[in-house]
């Protein structure tokens, strides 16, 4: 039960540091050119959001080893998939970013493939 738990915090950690620097981001663009690459990236390593969501993607990282001890890649890997259907729904509901009806259908295979993936470890 706790490779699962640790699983579920390393999706949760990686998608929260995608979105918290998404968010960053576009705070970051709203007052650099497009052209003006440097300032962007400036702005965005300067920021202590920006850091915050660069540590979320470490303590994933800490979180996936401890579940690599505990769990094989077969067991393990497909539900890291289910970040390519939180990230964008979080998108959509923090952001407003849209989602179109193909998006839509393909996070639900994602997450029929996830789901017969764990059933039919047992």
């Amino acid at each position: 039960m706790q490779k699962y738990a640790l699983i579920f915090a390393t999706l949760f950690l990686t998608v929260a540091g995608q979105l918290i620097i998404r968010a960053r981001a576009v705070a970051a663009s709203a007052g650099v050119t497009p052209d003006d690459r440097l300032a962007y990236l400036l702005a965005m390593f300067t920021d202590v959001a920006v850091w915050c969501g660069l540590g979320c993607a470490v303590l994933a990282a800490v979180c996936w080893t401890l579940v690599l001890q505990q769990a094989t890649i077969a067991v393990a890997y497909p539900f890291q998939a289910l970040s390519f259907v939180l990230a964008p729904l979080g998108a959509l509901i923090l952001f407003g970013e849209a989602i179109t009806p193909g998006q839509f259908a393909g996070m639900a295979l994602i997450v029929a493939g996830v789901t017969l993936s764990a059933v039919s470890q047992g």
